[in-house]
């Protein structure tokens, strides 16, 4: 707000400074020494001739003329306010000040090229300067309100408080009482701890004011903070008497509830505030989101989040935002359905926002719904055709849906808008090297995953599948061998590396090799797996451990394992390659 002001100030003043320079090109025959007749032409010819340079925007020429002015007539205020003009527009802050101030300083009551310097000493951080500048100003010219607003916002850069306040009061004192300087007075009372006085403003506001509830809401936070909670309460209530459907009185009153630790109450006043229509939905969900961090820290404060929500959703039935925030706590949550549920709602009142369709989509990936994931995926690619995320979704969707051609066509053109994130090209990538393979296209698969490995050699699951996927074809092993034993060393506690290393150890013949790798897997939780269980089988059988295969077997039946391969080998008691 400080910022703003100031520079409301500047540019208003600086509208004014520009027109006040183009008429000086038709007062320039007031010199500030005596001139011959000759030398006064041709300052006027200078001086015009840099004017409409610097209209056009031209500043070196504009320079050499007001020099050639200045050479003319070294003393000239206008032309070193001119020159200062130039020199702050081109960015040389230093030549500007230099010049703004010897305008100023020759020409004390000229309001112009004192505003100039004022901002040029700003520019500078001069804001002690800058200060005293103003207080010359308001003497010369106590009428402006706006210099005594520049004085105090000037003081409040320099780190004085006390005297932005002196300049308030001067303000008060030639203009009268007015609302919004009082208020900035009343933060100055405060920051230097003046509270009698910062308290005895707000009353005075409280009487102006009767029907602003905010002054005594302010009142109320004055008494918390100079501890006394008592003269808090007393005020909230009194304003509560007044308007006590007013929902900013309810949230003043569960911060002081709060400042006094009575959780229950404060939590009241806080659902009273939420059931007010009128307080701004954006106002209730930055209070949603003070929630969603306390409650990653307090998972008991949870059931009162929800609880917020649900009157939420109550009160503002047709806000979006309300949809996809609640959607929001309950996807961390993990109640992916409900979730889901909430950002379908969202997006059924407003379409625009894609971090909605984001999450509807990851929703539907988490809970394995694919033909639900196929269908918002090809909406969201609709609604934002820039979207790589949405085009890889759908190619997962379609992928699990075994539509391979879909899948691939989706993976390919979502890459392409794709711009300086590897790792998404990776994933999209290896994502068509997987489609390819399995419409058996290995040619297309093997390309894309040397693209990949092209753009991140050290990508382990790039590394990985590509070797695994050349073990299944039983193709240039040595290679594969090489790419797995790379993926291992930067993922070596990997039990599916491990498994695809042994798989490629096993087609090489090196079953003693490969069955010290699946037990490295077994041991490290692998006992679950089904396929890593029936390729110990295979293995052990390799090594004329027939009983212990056919146990292994068994075991992989049991967990899943489902293939007529598998059932084969059980039944015949042997394995047939």
């Amino acid at each position: 707000m400080k910022t703003k002001i100031r520079y409301c100030i500047i540019i208003s003043l600086s509208l004014i400074a520009f027109l006040f320079s183009c008429k000086q090109s038709e007062k320039s025959a007031k010199l500030s020494v005596n001139l011959s007749g000759e030398q006064q032409v041709k300052f006027q010819e200078n001086f015009y001739d840099a004017c409409k340079e610097k209209m056009l925007g031209n500043s070196d020429q504009a320079l050499k003329s007001f020099e050639k002015c200045l050479a003319i007539d070294p003393k000239s205020a206008v032309v070193k306010y001119e020159l200062a003009n130039v020199y702050k527009f081109m960015g040389l802050s230093e030549d500007a000040l230099r010049f703004a101030k010897e305008a100023a300083n020759t020409d004390l009551k000229n309001e112009w090229y004192q505003i100039l310097y004022i901002d040029c000493l700003h520019s500078k951080r001069k804001y002690n300067d800058a200060v005293v500048v103003y207080e010359r100003m308001i003497n010369n010219l106590p009428a402006k309100p706006q210099y005594y607003e520049g004085m105090a916002q000037e003081a409040m850069y320099a780190g004085k408080p006390e005297k932005a306040i002196k300049a308030y009061e001067q303000h008060e004192k030639q203009f009268g009482k007015n609302e919004e300087i009082t208020i900035r007075k009343i933060g100055l009372l405060k920051q230097v701890k003046k509270f009698d006085e910062a308290e005895k403003n707000l009353k005075q506001l409280i009487k102006d004011y009767p029907g602003q509830a905010q002054y005594y809401t302010y009142l109320g936070e004055l008494y918390q903070q100079i501890k006394q909670p008592e003269k808090a309460y007393t005020t909230y209530q009194e304003i509560l008497k007044q308007q006590p459907e007013n929902p900013y009185i309810h949230l003043a009153l569960a911060d002081y509830y709060r400042t006094q630790k009575k959780d229950s109450l404060f939590f009241n006043e806080i659902k009273i505030a939420f059931r007010s229509s009128e307080l701004e939905v954006e106002n209730k969900l930055k209070i949603m989101i003070s929630y969603y961090e306390m409650t990653d820290l307090f998972p008991d404060y949870r059931p009162k989040a929800y609880e917020l929500l649900d009157i939420l959703k109550e009160v503002h039935p047709k806000e979006e935002k309300v949809w996809s925030g609640y959607g929001d706590f309950l996807f961390r949550d993990r109640k992916l359905k409900e979730a889901k549920e909430c950002y379908q709602k969202s997006i059924e009142l407003d379409n625009s926002k894609y971090i909605v369709w984001s999450q509807l989509m990851l929703c539907d990936y988490e809970l394995n719904d694919f033909k639900a994931l196929e269908e918002h995926s090809l909406k969201a690619m609709d609604e934002f055709p820039n979207m790589p995320n949405a085009y890889f979704f759908n190619g997962l969707a379609n992928n699990r849906l075994k539509q391979y051609n879909k899948a691939i066509q989706s993976f390919k053109e979502g890459i392409d808008f794709v711009y300086e994130n590897i790792p998404l090209q990776l994933q999209f990538l290896v994502n068509i090297a997987e489609s390819f393979n399995a419409t058996k296209q290995f040619q297309k698969s093997d390309e894309a995953f040397e693209d990949a490995l092209f753009l991140n050699p050290n990508d382990a699951l790039a590394l990985n599948n590509y070797a695994y996927y050349l073990s299944v074809r039983k193709e240039f092993l040595e290679k594969a061998e090489r790419m797995s034993f790379k993926s291992l060393e930067l993922q070596p506690n990997s039990i599916s590396f491990m498994d695809t290393y042994a798989w490629i150890l096993y087609h090489q013949g090196k079953y003693n090799d490969a069955k010290t790798w699946l037990e490295k897997a077994l041991n490290k939780g692998a006992e679950n797996r089904a396929v890593i269980l029936e390729h110990y089988g295979d293995v052990l059988f390799k090594l004329n451990q027939t009983d212990a295969a056919l146990e292994y077997w068994k075991k992989a039946k049991d967990k899943g394992g489902n293939s007529d391969a598998l059932d084969k080998k059980i039944s015949e008691k042997k394995l047939n390659d």
